[in-house]
């Protein structure tokens, strides 16, 4: 995926969402940017999430959990713009025996 380097770009399906996950991301402290959608992913305007890859470990678990994740992700290298899968949070790994 990626190695922690990089911006993820998180489009919402509308304003309504986008609003209530700044909002939940704001009441947790969580670090993000509120940007316009890049051209590029998305010609129509509207507003996007940008947080650091390295804090995707933090963020899209705190949205999966409010049942807040987007439509789609980007992982933005320069003005090129890649897919980034989003889907279940992997279980955490508890080693030999699941204890």
């Amino acid at each position: 995926m990626t190695d922690g380097q990089g911006e993820i770009i998180l489009v919402f399906p509308s304003n309504t969402r986008i609003l209530e996950a700044e909002e939940l991301l704001e009441e947790r402290g969580l670090p993000f940017i509120l940007v316009p959608v890049p051209k590029e992913v998305n010609p129509n305007c509207g507003l996007a999430i940008s947080l650091r890859a390295g804090d995707r470990g933090l963020i899209l678990p705190a949205l999966e959990e409010a049942g807040l994740l987007p439509q789609s992700a980007y992982l933005r290298n320069g003005d090129l713009f890649a897919d980034y899968p989003l889907g279940p949070s992997p279980e955490p790994d508890r080693g030999p025996g699941g204890a």
